[in-house]
């Protein structure tokens, strides 16, 4: 589809998914028509002379990013947002324990929520780890999307383990401290609540998803599955964390140096992200230690609409039975 956007008086810069935002601002002066895929989803933004980001005052579409509240948005003609990411409010239909957990290795208690699904709290089910957890129990509702496909009988039961962060680029990003507590501290700490039948997937987005990887890959065995929704896989160690766009992609690196783990991955990705290329190596360096791989790609940014819409697919890897070597890649 061909979007011709026109800049209001006050307008700078004009922002997008296009031009991954921060990096690379586009002067509203040089602004032209532009082509995008008729089935994308697309969020935009203008920049003030003051550098205060807003959203577009000729856009009357509802502000669909939980945390950008500048960021409006288009869709194509053929774009279908996936049926569970259209879940009407209403509470879960099982279970949520709320509990604090007073943890000796970050000194001190993080709070974490259990999500059971309807008469199984005590049973032994696979738990599935989410990082950000308060914005996917929350704003994602994977656990009313769990319910639905339960009751079309798609998936198994599972406990969703959800741990929100408190500082989450400085928990997220490399920090072996974080990562143990997750592992020594959260994991038994979750099946002295609700019993696990030795079944584990580690589930993130963004920096998320590279934790829940590495968290996976610490220590073999321990989970059978990744799922990461836009990974920033293209992040590492000796980068400043406040510039996205750097990194030499430490965790790829690393996979293909180590033995392999026994892992299936299922990644998602935007094709108008920056960290699509990434991915993209991070899904080559798998396949070639010959493990079970496969990257679904949505036209679409970094955003949680993108990542609503992968709820279901990433779901039927986790919990369904699907091969995980399908996909689009």
């Amino acid at each position: 589809m061909l979007v011709n956007l026109t800049p209001p008086s006050w307008a700078i810069h004009f922002l997008s998914d296009r031009t991954d935002w921060n990096k690379n601002p586009l002067p509203v002066d040089k602004m032209q028509p532009f082509e995008l895929p008729d089935d994308v989803y697309f969020e935009y933004a203008y920049m003030d002379a003051e550098g205060n980001k807003r959203p577009d005052p000729n856009n009357d579409r509802p502000i669909l990013n939980p945390w950008w509240e500048f960021a409006s948005n288009l869709s194509g003609p053929e774009y279908r947002p996936d049926p569970l990411s259209q879940i009407p409010t209403r509470s879960p239909q099982g279970s949520v324990q709320r509990l604090n957990l007073k943890s000796g290795i970050l000194g001190q208690t993080r709070r974490v929520l259990i999500y059971s699904p309807a008469g199984m709290a005590q049973k032994a089910l696979p738990h599935i780890l989410f990082q950000d957890g308060k914005a996917y129990f929350g704003w994602g509702k994977v656990c009313q999307a769990l319910d639905q496909m339960l009751g079309q009988k798609k998936v198994s039961p599972a406990h969703l383990i959800f741990v929100p962060p408190n500082n989450r680029t400085e928990e997220y990003a490399f920090n072996l401290e974080y990562e143990q507590f997750l592992l020594d501290e959260l994991l038994p700490f979750a099946e002295s609540r609700v019993p696990n039948n030795g079944v584990r997937i580690a589930w993130g987005a963004s920096l998320g998803g590279l934790l829940s990887a590495r968290v996976a890959w610490s220590k073999p065995g321990v989970f059978q599955k990744v799922v990461s929704q836009s990974g920033a896989f293209l992040f590492s160690e000796d980068m400043i964390l406040s510039n996205p766009f750097a990194g030499n992609e430490s965790f790829t690196h690393q996979v293909m140096i180590d033995q392999p783990r026994p892992l299936s991955w299922h990644l998602q990705c935007g094709n108008l992200e920056w960290l699509l290329e990434s991915n993209l190596n991070l899904l080559a360096a798998l396949k070639k230690q010959g493990m079970s791989a496969r990257l679904i790609r949505k036209n679409a940014g970094h955003n949680w609409i993108n990542w609503r819409n992968g709820l279901t697919e990433g779901l039927l890897f986790a919990l369904g039975g699907a091969p995980a070597g399908n996909g689009n890649n």
